[in-house]
């Protein structure tokens, strides 16, 4: 038998797949004994290994606050800043060195890994990029002079959707009667910033030292509907921090599937997918042995659809095999 004990829920940033802290709660399964022992020579992947080899990476770069300076992110992201165009949690204009710290989200694999969802209030959304960019002097946290016009220009390149975008930020989540645990964030379209869609690039004032979405709302002609995921465990292991996701095959959309406390199952946001849209479900977890557990399926949309989704102890060629996919 399986049986569910829920703990606080925790709160904060997200830094990794299982410090979703602000996207989703933690729970503890006890699941019943399989006979599904994997072979000797096929290693359990640890979840201390899972973080160190596929968290999206923090890149830190030095500039001069006083005479500006430009830098570019490893996936190509270029972000310039004027001329004082820093200043401190009393308002006062920044001089002398400065840290920056930047992460990429530049695919359906970085969004998996971040744990940073394409959503906003329950409505699907394609991404064109998400970056989370931030500033230091010294161990104080520097805010955008707002007295300067385009203090900070960004251009994110479009290596991950070529469409047309606008500029999304961290909002509060709306409160809809009948919805089950969640974030108390989500994607909300931004005060209005000039946006430029370029043919190589999207191009914009940041608004603020945070994370930013270049992002559409997905519009689908079909009905909607909504899922809920059961996990189906093959090991006699109490997993944590379980996760399930939808990662969309035609679309630049990852989402996570809530849990539910009342139906006790993962449920996707009420009438928000449409039927026929086809997807990969991810479900992961870290055991009671520090091992990640981890299940796929591919999936296809259907109303009111219920999965029994498997997780099992999971190899780092299996994880592989399957991000390796996602690109």
């Amino acid at each position: 038998m399986k049986q569910l004990i829920t703990t606080t829920e925790k709160s904060g940033t997200v830094k990794s797949i299982f410090i979703m802290a602000a996207l989703a709660h933690v729970m503890m399964f006890a699941a019943c004994k399989k006979n599904n022992t994997a072979p000797e020579n096929d290693t359990p992947l640890r979840a201390d290994d899972f973080l160190a080899n596929y968290t999206v990476p923090t890149q830190s770069f030095t500039g001069n606050a006083t005479t500006g300076f430009t830098i570019t992110g490893a996936k190509g992201t270029v972000i310039k800043f004027k001329p004082g165009a820093f200043v401190d949690g009393s308002g006062n204009a920044v001089t002398g060195n400065v840290t920056i710290s930047l992460k990429e989200v530049l695919s359906k694999r970085d969004v998996l890994l971040s744990g940073v969802m394409t959503e906003s209030n329950g409505q699907l959304l394609e991404s064109g990029g998400e970056l989370l960019v931030e500033a230091k002097q010294g161990d104080k946290a520097l805010n955008i002079n707002r007295q300067q016009d385009s203090a900070v220009r960004v251009d994110v390149p479009k290596v991950m959707n070529d469409k047309d975008m606008g500029l999304f930020v961290q909002g509060k989540r709306e409160n809809g009667a009948g919805q089950q645990q969640q974030n108390p964030l989500t994607w909300v379209a931004a005060p209005y910033y000039p946006f430029g869609n370029g043919p190589n690039s999207y191009s914009f004032p940041l608004p603020g030292f945070t994370w930013v979405n270049c992002d559409r709302f997905y519009s689908d002609p079909n009905p909607k509907t909504t899922i809920t995921a059961v996990p189906a465990f093959q090991d006699n292991n109490a997993v944590t921090d379980l996760q399930v996701m939808l990662v969309f095959k035609n679309i630049a959309t990852v989402i996570t599937l809530p849990y539910n406390y009342g139906l006790q199952k993962f449920e996707s946001y009420h009438n928000s997918l449409p039927v026929g849209l086809q997807a990969d479900l991810v479900i992961l977890g870290k055991d009671s042995d520090g091992y990640i557990q981890f299940g796929t399926q591919s999936i296809t949309i259907t109303a009111n659809m219920d999965i029994q989704a498997a997780v099992h102890k999971a190899t780092q060629a299996e994880v592989d095999s399957f991000l390796n996919s996602i690109q």
